[in-house]
């Protein structure tokens, strides 16, 4: 199978702009965002989910453009816009009909050179991302998620959550938002995505008109982390109300830019993707210890996590299953996937990642999230490296990273005592 893409342009602007064009006319549609190389990783104690905050301040309001005018503008074009925040990145994007997409450049100019944070929008944001912290917390997975990543990471800021903490989130003021913003929103530190129908030429032209003049800024230089390299399990237990205990079980994985990322990618699938994955089979239909299983696998610049998350079944002994999922990770280390197995995973692979493509929205992502983590160029040579995949190099990917003696377990046990 061979899948490249041919006609996308990277264009860089004086001032360091990441541009990148894909001219695609098969649908009247043109998706624009913009990635800035800024969320949570880049946070202290005393601002953890600043970068967060930052994301919703953003449609607000700039110099040019008055508190709601921006999503007055997008809902009269017919078109959408959102963001969101990772641990790596902040993006921002709109989608508009073909005809009528300019205002999304316009937009997205002025909103990295001139927004202004009111108080008054601060405090009614504020109260929203609280809200948003507060219901994570208060549902079984986020809350075990949170203490989980903080065991993994005690020194490192994937370790904070992205939705912040309730004491930074209420402490953060307009300065702090200002120099967050002052100091990541700058040209040089972002790339623009364009996916859609029309004209590239034009539209570089344009783009280099209305973002060429903003001045590049330093950007503040990472701290080397240390790496969380941990001697012996650990194990963390909260009480929750839940109806079931639910366990969720951490492993170190590499991060995008390294070989072992398709090896883990592709155990990722064949432990819990479809009826067929092993974990899926062995507790869910064989043991019928769970009602879910599934395993988590995100693409990062640093080392993250690569997760096990199980739904109990009432009255199950955690431990037990605990006991089925070691047998498997065990199984893994011991001994290479059949042909038939590695044959299938390969294929849900590849399906996954090609169908993660289908409209200029999803492109757009796709471009973006590659150019940001390691350059869209990734997206051409994936196909070749998750093909070549050998079942040594899976099984010994699995003795790398998934080492149950330095992992770290989480467990909700239900406070009511009705689990």
């Amino acid at each position: 199978m061979h899948f490249k893409l041919d006609n996308v342009v990277r264009h860089r602007l004086p001032n360091g702009l990441t541009v990148l064009v894909r001219e695609d006319h098969s649908n009247p549609i043109v998706a624009s965002m913009i990635w800035y190389r800024v969320g949570s990783r880049v946070e202290r104690p005393g601002n953890i989910g600043i970068s967060h905050l930052l994301e919703h301040m953003m449609f607000k309001g700039t110099r040019n453009y008055a508190k709601g005018e921006i999503d007055y503008i997008t809902t009269r074009h017919g078109g959408a816009n959102n963001a969101f925040t990772s641990r790596d990145f902040t993006a921002y994007y709109f989608t508009f009909a073909s005809d009528r997409w300019y205002p999304a450049l316009e937009l997205e100019a002025d909103m990295m050179e001139n927004a202004v944070f009111d108080p008054e929008e601060l405090e009614l944001e504020r109260q929203v991302v609280l809200e948003e912290l507060r219901m994570d917390l208060d549902s079984p997975w986020g809350a075990l998620r949170q203490a989980v990543e903080a065991a993994f990471f005690p020194k490192h800021p994937y370790g904070y959550p992205i939705l912040g903490t309730f004491d930074d989130v209420n402490g953060l003021t307009i300065e702090q938002l200002t120099e967050h913003y002052r100091s990541f929103y700058a040209p040089n530190n972002a790339s623009l995505v364009l996916v859609g129908d029309f004209d590239s030429e034009e539209t570089l032209r344009t783009v280099e008109r209305l973002f060429g003049h903003i001045s590049p800024r330093p950007i503040p230089e990472e701290p080397p982390w240390p790496q969380s390299n941990h001697e012996r399990e650990q194990r963390v237990e909260i009480q929750k109300t839940s109806h079931v205990p639910r366990l969720l079980w951490a492993f170190p994985a590499p991060t995008i830019r390294d070989r072992d990322h398709y090896a883990v990618e592709f155990i990722d699938n064949l432990l819990s993707q479809g009826k067929l994955a092993r974990l899926h089979r062995r507790l869910v239909e064989e043991e019928r210890v769970t009602s879910a299983v599934m395993t988590e696998f995100d693409a990062t610049i640093h080392p993250y996590l690569f997760l096990i998350r199980a739904e109990l079944q009432p009255e199950v002994d955690p431990h037990y299953v605990e006991e089925l999922l070691a047998s498997e990770i065990e199984r893994l280390t011991e001994s290479t996937p059949t042909d038939a197995e590695i044959r299938r995973v390969r294929n849900q692979c590849l399906s996954e990642f090609l169908a993660g493509f289908e409209t200029p929205l999803d492109q757009a992502v796709q471009l973006g999230l590659l150019e940001t983590l390691i350059g869209f160029e990734y997206w051409n040579s994936y196909v070749e490296n998750i093909s070549s995949l050998t079942g040594d190099e899976i099984r010994e990917a699995a003795r790398k990273y998934l080492v149950l003696e330095t992992s770290t377990k989480g467990l909700v046990n239900d406070k009511t005592g009705r689990g």
